[in-house]
């Protein structure tokens, strides 16, 4: 009995009801989107058709949910989420339960103001069945207990419901169309209808005398047939919500051989005026049957396409003539988030600000207190910006996707090479003003701690801003960006030549120094005649920032400088678009990025607990086993052996100073390297540690040919240790930002007359001094102690 009350106190309650609203409203997109992925792949079909079983495994907490839920459904029960436990490292779930509805017993409550009972949607009758499912060290989820049998009776669910499928979303109906079942044609012609502006109801079944399948069905609009009279004028009448016109559109589908629907019958035109966007969800009923046709959008005008630096298609004839009314543009974003919108975004970020303090964000609205601009930062952004924010990216994906929703995110890698989140913000315009506004909101949250360097995509508006709020941080632009963006422009020469992208690519990163790019870019300009193109010209303008040559010696965690985060782009596009509601965006981004942590946490524990297998018998690669994590070691250990491939020569030596020339076999690139060996200290020209901070294989084929056996501190960066998240004090951060709000306020009223402000900068200069004497002392005892 210890045992399980020790359990149990470890577990936390979540009384979440998994078969009602809370799925169709949180959980319907994400969990839609699964199960839609699993019938376009057999191995997930027969996954989902499967029984499960103790020791069955999944790739994540939500797969697991998700198939639970999928053979609740088969069976004929539904769901909730009854126990959790939390990771003590970082509070991540790191095991969920899920039981019967039916599981436990209500409990009973006096009701002696004799008000009436709330009637339960589902009785509790202490059924027994469950599944848990817990985190294992290698990442994935597995079954640990299960119970199948119920003491209830259990049957098919009554309501169905139809979330609309990306593959329905354009296209038209047409006879003879084919669908997998009457559900798949039933959901198009909704998605049809909610499209076009009208609504649908079911006229018309024909069910097989054999086995009472559906074997016809028939989609009328709403305002089909006539509105009947009624006879007896005392009666009262029901009020019809849709008056009948007599329009005879319909959708009627007829099941063939193989268990084929075929549209046998259709008429699209309608008698009455169309709503072109519906502005709400729509329901229909019928037979105990209940549609979603469609989900409420962020964006109240879906006409309306932010964009960050819109480009004409000819801007490589015609770049000092790109014309963009910006103004207008943001007139016509304004008011994109809704009054409604807005007031529970706010309620959010007030509600997470009230459980934990560290939370930060900013709100701007226009003067309809509707929301321009959102900034957001919780304790775990802000705490993994203090251990890995000196190599930063700036994701805009909707930069390039119109559809996508205006998710401003900040991100970078730890030290598994994992991403980490360090903040993120909802922008509807794209103007300097904006961007300064969300460096200044984001660094003020980080602690005013600016990065080393900074990637984004290319944008003149963003390059001013960063210019002015982070003078002393590399501003770079994802290289592959700018390639992508050449080859849109470009688009007649590269159809022309089909050589050219191959000799761009190439010429920019394949040069080792600048005077190679330099002759190689000449090279290019010359063989295609394009000295006059602006676009090239631009981008030569800026080649400090994205050429790779340039700025090979800058910290880049060598994840950022190169490509575009592409998993991070997949997740945005996946489930952040226009189309997706606040409340749904809210529940998925929480669930991603307790999906990060929860991944983090697990790596960090196999860090801990386990040991690479070295390959060498190297006394260096045994050392640095022990420090550095499994991902970053097995990365060092690559370029460790790749250096055996190589052999150097001396160049020059003076006695402190020796130069090396560091060639691979059969290849004529050459690297130098420059070893101080009063202090072991090695830099190579290729720059691989000051750009990502692991040693270079030119450096490490020096080492072992000089016997050097062990790696000098100065080259291991603590970001890439085991214990890189050793030593920081989240409260630091938080102090620094409210007396950097104190001050900001004592500022503004110490600045209201001359008087006021001699006053306030006297007080100030004393107050500083004393500030400055007590941190004196305190450190004079820590030492003493």
């Amino acid at each position: 009995m210890e045992n399980a009350s020790s359990e149990d106190n470890l577990l936390r309650d979540n009384l979440v009801d998994l078969n009602d609203d809370y799925i169709e409203n949180q959980m319907a997109f994400d969990v839609n989107d699964e199960l839609v992925n699993m019938n376009n792949n057999s191995s997930k079909e027969n996954l989902e058709n499967s029984e499960p079983f103790v020791g069955m495994e999944f790739e994540s907490e939500e797969a697991a949910k998700v198939f639970y839920m999928a053979y609740a459904s088969r069976v004929g029960f539904s769901v909730r989420i009854s126990k959790s436990r939390c990771s003590r490292n970082d509070e991540s779930i790191i095991m969920r339960r899920f039981v019967c509805s039916k599981e436990g017993f209500h409990h009973k409550k006096q009701n002696d103001t004799g008000k009436r009972k709330r009637k339960r949607a589902i009785l509790r009758e202490g059924c027994h069945a469950m599944i848990e499912v817990s985190q294992k060290y290698y990442g994935r989820w597995v079954v640990i207990k299960l119970i199948k049998e119920h003491n209830h009776a259990v049957a098919a669910p009554s309501i169905v419901r139809y979330i609309v499928p990306e593959e329905y979303a354009q296209l038209e109906p047409f006879a003879g169309m084919e669908f997998p079942s009457h559900e798949a044609a039933q959901t198009f012609y909704y998605a049809y209808a909610s499209r076009m502006g009208f609504d649908v109801r079911i006229r018309l079944s024909r069910r097989s005398p054999k086995d009472s399948t559906f074997v016809m069905r028939r989609f009328v609009c709403t305002r089909e047939g006539a509105t009947p009279c009624e006879e007896n004028e005392n009666k009262r009448k029901r009020n019809r919500g849709v008056p009948r016109e007599g329009c005879q559109a319909m959708f009627e589908i007829v099941k063939k051989d193989h268990d084929k629907w075929v549209v046998s019958k259709l008429f699209l035109a309608h008698t009455h005026e169309l709503v072109n966007v519906p502005n709400k969800v729509h329901y229909i009923q019928s037979n105990s049957e209940v549609v979603v046709l469609a989900k409420t959008s962020v964006l109240r005008d879906n006409s309306i396409a932010p964009t960050l630096n819109p480009l004409p298609a000819d801007l490589g004839k015609n770049f000092e003539n790109q014309a963009t009314n910006d103004q207008e543009i943001i007139e016509r974003c304004r008011n994109a988030f809704g009054l409604d919108d807005t007031q529970k975004l706010l309620g959010y970020f007030k509600r997470l600000n009230a459980e934990n303090p560290t939370f930060s964000y900013a709100f701007q609205v226009d003067k309809n207190d509707c929301l321009t601009h959102a900034f957001w930062a919780d304790a775990k952004a802000r705490t993994s910006y203090y251990y890995f924010g000196d190599a930063v990216t700036l994701e805009t994906s909707f930069v390039e996707n119109e559809d996508l929703l205006p998710l401003v995110m900040f991100s970078g890698v730890n030290h598994h090479l994992q991403c980490q989140m360090f903040g993120c913000a909802l922008l509807i315009d794209f103007t300097e003003a904006s961007y300064i506004w969300l460096f200044q909101n984001w660094i003020a949250a980080m602690g005013s701690h600016h990065p080393t360097s900074l990637t984004t995509v290319y944008n003149e508006a963003m390059g001013s801003a960063i210019a002015k709020v982070f003078p002393q941080t590399h501003h770079l632009y994802f290289t592959a960006d700018i390639l992508k963006r050449s080859k849109d422009i470009l688009a007649d020469i590269y159809f022309r030549c089909a050589s050219f992208e191959r000799e761009l690519y190439a010429c920019v990163n394949e040069p080792k120094t600048i005077e190679m790019f330099e002759l190689s870019w000449r090279k290019v300009l010359d063989k295609y005649d394009l000295d006059d193109n602006l676009w090239l010209q631009s981008l030569y303008r800026i080649r400090q920032k994205w050429v790779p040559v340039y700025f090979k010696d800058v910290f880049t965690a060598e994840f950022s400088a190169s490509q575009r985060p592409e998993s991070l782009r997949n997740i945005f596009e996946k489930y952040f678009n226009r189309r997706t509601a606040l409340p749904v965006f809210i529940s998925l981004f929480e669930h991603l990025m307790a999906g990060w942590s929860e991944r983090e946490a697990v790596e960090d524990l196999a860090s801990s607990f386990t040991r690479p297998v070295l390959r060498t018998p190297s006394n260096m690669m045994k050392q640095v086993s022990e420090i550095y994590t499994t991902t970053v070691f097995n990365i060092l250990e690559e370029e460790f052996i790749a250096s055996l491939g190589y052999y150097i020569s001396g160049l020059d030596n003076d006695g402190l100073i020796a130069v090396y020339s560091v060639t691979k076999e059969d290849t004529e690139a050459t690297c130098r390297v420059r070893y101080d060996t009063s202090g072991n200290i090695a830099k190579c020209s290729c720059c691989k540690f000051e750009s990502c901070g692991i040693l270079c294989r030119h450096i490490l084929r020096v080492f072992l040919a000089l016997d050097v056996r062990t790696i000098a501190d100065v080259y291991i960066l603590k970001r890439w240790t085991k214990e890189a998240k050793n030593g920081f004090v989240l409260d630091e951060c938080l102090r620094y930002s409210e007396l950097h709000r104190d001050a900001l306020r004592y500022a503004r009223e110490g600045s209201t007359s001359g008087e006021v402000f001699t006053f306030a900068q006297q007080t100030l200069q004393v107050a500083f001094a004393e500030v400055v004497q007590m941190k004196q002392e305190s450190f004079s005892q820590c030492t003493m102690r």
